[in-house]
């Protein structure tokens, strides 16, 4: 549909009926809120670095060169890899304010999907970031120094920073707070890395 052409007019469209029926939805709601199509989601905003979606699959997969082998990691809908961070707990985001906007949060104001079955599991958590999504209890970021899809250069930044492979083993319940419970130092977001 041309943007403008039966904006908010939706009476009787069933989304889920089918993936063209979904995609053809993205288009539409594309073309009336002035956003884009990536991989079958919408981006609605990107506001202060954090990137939003509303998606058909907020998850993608790929096999991308890290440390010069190739690995099956975690994308966004554009292909920007995902990551996460070793001081995060399940529950509470250690990477927020200017660490969120070069690190920005992997966010969704719907429950995660992906196309392609995973053997972890997807979840939304509430954070001082929004609705985060977590990858087997680790919240998702992408990095602002990966200038396009499928690169890796955040992987080892500041020695807590990690690319979240398909394969990532749960994360352990860490009580924020407690003794041994992840700390960040207020500059070491990993800005000496792009």
């Amino acid at each position: 549909m041309n943007r403008g052409a039966h904006c908010g007019d939706v009476d009787g469209y069933d989304l889920g009926v089918d993936r063209m029926r979904q995609t053809r939805w993205s288009r539409w709601l594309a073309g009336c809120a002035g956003a884009t199509t990536l991989g079958g989601a919408v981006a609605l905003a990107t506001v202060g670095g954090v990137a939003a979606y509303h998606a058909a699959y907020t998850v993608d997969t790929a096999a991308i060169m890290v440390a010069g082998a190739s690995t099956r990691v975690l994308t966004d809908p554009a292909g920007k890899t995902l990551y996460y961070v070793a001081t995060d707990t399940p529950a509470r985001s250690t990477c927020t304010g200017t660490c969120a906007t070069i690190w920005p949060p992997l966010l969704s104001d719907s429950a995660p999907a992906t196309e392609d079955p995973l053997p972890g599991k997807l979840a939304l958590t509430k954070t001082a970031n929004g609705s985060q999504v977590s990858y087997n209890g680790h919240l998702l970021y992408t990095y602002s120094g990966d200038s396009g899809p499928h690169q890796a250069n955040g992987q080892g930044v500041a020695g807590k920073w990690r690319v979240a492979r398909v394969d990532l083993k749960p994360a352990a319940m860490g009580i924020s707070g407690a003794p041994g419970a992840p700390t960040q130092n207020k500059d070491d977001y990993g800005r000496g890395g792009y």
